[in-house]
């Protein structure tokens, strides 16, 4: 059974890592604060004892001065411009200037900390107004989202400039040294977290998005054309400018610049499913086909063309700060705003999915919405388990065949308690919009199904389907069933060889075929390396090295030479540890990248079979 409590997730799924963001500014805040305490700790440890020995000061004198450096700080003195600490600060001369970071970097914590609370509130405020409604939707996320780039932006270059800071007087002030190295790593990870974030403000985001589905010309299918008009004449909207035709398990529609078979549609586009159509009579599919009309009509598709752009961006932008490393406090903090602001985004199209849903019940009926959202449901859940038995299969198919086994299936699927299972919480798929429970929505229609209802309505042959009115449907439903399927097998293919402990020839052969055995010449004899699925080995070493025995692989340059370095499991750090001198390689590069992917699959191979154990 689903836990209904969602509480905890959100609490460790964003509220704890948004808090992340004041992490680093209220520790430099403490440490600025203990660094000036120091500073003034040592210079008062240093003027007493001159006090007490300077016999020119009369008992009095000694203890006026005594109550005077004790009441005024060096610090205070160094920062203040206060005339009666004038000669206290110029004794400390530029022993001040140690004083004088503390207190910038007191100011930048604190200015970090008072912005990161204005973000809070700024995302609070934007992320609850757009609970209001749309037009306060998308207002709300354009003045969240830019006002919150740029002052994440001034997080980032702030929280650089302290992290770079603590680096050098965190090692400095407790324990006496500091390191180059480690102030110009991380000054170098600041400086590339700034760049990218700037980047990604400025940065233009990609909005293609291609189907694969082809043109419905009105010329191959001119009576569907024609109810489509004719419903959208029913609810006083404009029809669509293109009709796309694919397999996927949804009907859909969009305002937005869209590509399909080479070429990008504008205007309004309606997507709708051969191979669902095949299951739908036609008043059923035109209940769907309204539903769809709705959406232009209320301006669900307008709302979402303005805000898809903005999203994107943003989506972009959570990209570079997540790539950014050390920005990835500002990550888990506009995550955060984020998923805010997708409850209500959620919301609403929940809202929007039900008013369509009215909207077609009145142009047909409730029960022919009823109806297909039974079967598109159904379909779309059954055509998800089919996929996902072949894909969890761990033998090569020589057909993967999923149209034939949809169709053949479907039946008894229809029958058995799983159809009910998936029903009760399906969703139909979409590719736009967030939909309500199935219940929800039946409810919505004033309909009512049972368990046999529903499993009758699945198993009611078609007995006239709009796909009939399509010149080349069979056509059409092969192309794209035949190129789906031949992306499934070479993805199952692939994930094949991520699988395989080989345990026989085939299985060897399988993961041969995507990861071959490779050798790199050297530039001088006896350099040599060759590496397999299995195992590296170096013409130097002794014996190859096996992959699973491979802890950490990390490069490194030692007297201007790039290597790399292998830790072994189980071994100390210097019996344990292997090196390829990748300077000595006519293709250093490109044996790293090598090295990489076929770790990176042995360690998959490795996953896998752990989880295949215990589910065993």
């Amino acid at each position: 059974m689903r836990s209904t409590s969602k509480t905890p997730g959100v609490l460790r799924g964003y509220v704890l890592p948004a808090l992340l963001l004041f992490a680093l500014p209220l520790f430099g805040l403490w440490f600025a604060g203990h660094a000036q305490d120091r500073f003034d700790t040592r210079v008062l440890e240093a003027i007493e004892p001159q006090i007490l020995r300077d016999k020119s000061l009369s008992e009095t004198e000694r203890q006026d001065a005594l109550a005077f450096f004790r009441s005024a700080s060096a610090s205070e003195a160094c920062l203040g411009t206060n005339e009666e600490l004038a000669n206290f600060r110029a004794n400390l001369g530029e022993a001040c200037s140690d004083a004088v970071q503390f207190g910038w970097m007191y100011r930048l914590s604190l200015g970090l900390v008072v912005l990161g609370v204005f973000s809070t509130l700024i995302a609070l405020l934007c992320g609850l107004a757009a609970f209001i409604s749309r037009s306060f939707q998308y207002g709300s996320f354009v003045v969240g989202w830019n006002v919150l780039r740029v002052a994440s932006a001034f997080q980032v270059a702030g929280q650089g400039g302290l992290a770079t800071w603590l680096s050098f007087w965190v090692t400095a002030l407790w324990f006496q040294r500091y390191s180059p190295k480690l102030i110009i790593v991380i000054g170098l990870l600041a400086a590339v977290g700034v760049g990218m974030v700037v980047i990604a403000i400025f940065k233009r985001p990609s909005m293609d998005f291609e189907v694969e589905a082809e043109v419905l010309e009105e010329s191959a299918a001119p009576e569907f054309w024609a109810q489509v008009r004719q419903l959208c004449e029913h609810l006083r909207t404009p029809p669509p400018n293109n009709i796309l035709v694919g397999i996927d398990a949804n009907f859909f529609v969009t305002e937005s610049d869209i590509r399909a078979g080479g070429k990008t549609l504008s205007g309004r586009t309606l997507f709708v499913s051969v191979s669902l159509l095949r299951l739908l009579e036609r008043g059923e599919a035109e209940a769907v086909l309204a539903h769809e009309m709705g959406h232009l009509l209320g301006g669900d598709t307008g709302h979402g063309k303005r805000l898809a752009p903005k999203l994107a961006h943003f989506s972009d932008y959570l990209g570079a700060l997540y790539e950014g490393g050390m920005t990835r406090p500002v990550y888990y903090f506009m995550v955060a705003y984020r998923g805010l602001f997708e409850l209500s985004l959620g919301k609403s199209r929940r809202a929007s999915e039900l008013a369509a849903d009215r909207l077609a019940a009145e142009v047909t009926s409730g029960r022919e919405v009823a109806r297909s959202l039974v079967k598109v449901g159904a379909y779309a859940n059954f055509r998800e388990r089919v996929e996902a038995d072949l894909f969890g299969r761990n033998e090569q198919q020589q057909s993967v065949a999923i149209a034939r086994r949809v169709a053949h299936g479907f039946a008894a699927y229809a029958q058995s308690e799983a159809v009910q299972d998936d029903l009760q919480g399906a969703v139909t798929p979409h590719p736009f919009d967030t939909h309500p429970p199935l219940a929800m929505r039946l409810e919505n229609v004033g309909v009512t199904l049972k368990p046999d209802d529903m499993a009758q309505t699945l198993l009611e042959p078609v007995e006239s389907s709009w796909v009939e009115a399509f010149l080349e449907a069979e056509a059409i439903e092969a192309r794209l069933w035949g190129a789906y399927e031949a992306r499934f097998s070479e993805a199952h293919d692939m994930a094949l060889a991520y699988r395989y402990r080989p345990s026989n020839d085939e299985e060897r052969q399988h993961v041969e075929k995507h990861f071959p055995p490779l050798e790199f010449a050297a530039k001088e004899e006896g350099h040599e390396v060759r590496l397999d699925f299995a195992e590296v080995s170096c013409a130097q070493w002794e014996e190859p090295v096996r992959l699973g025995q491979v802890k950490n692989a990390t490069t490194a340059e030692r007297m201007f030479k790039k290597y790399l370095d292998l830790q072994l499991e189980g071994a100390g750090m210097f019996k344990g540890k292997r090196s390829i001198c990748l300077s000595k390689l006519e293709e250093g590069d490109a044996f790293v990248n090598a090295f990489g992917n076929y770790l990176g699959r042995h360690r998959a191979m490795e996953e896998y079979q752990a989880r295949s154990s215990e589910a065993a």
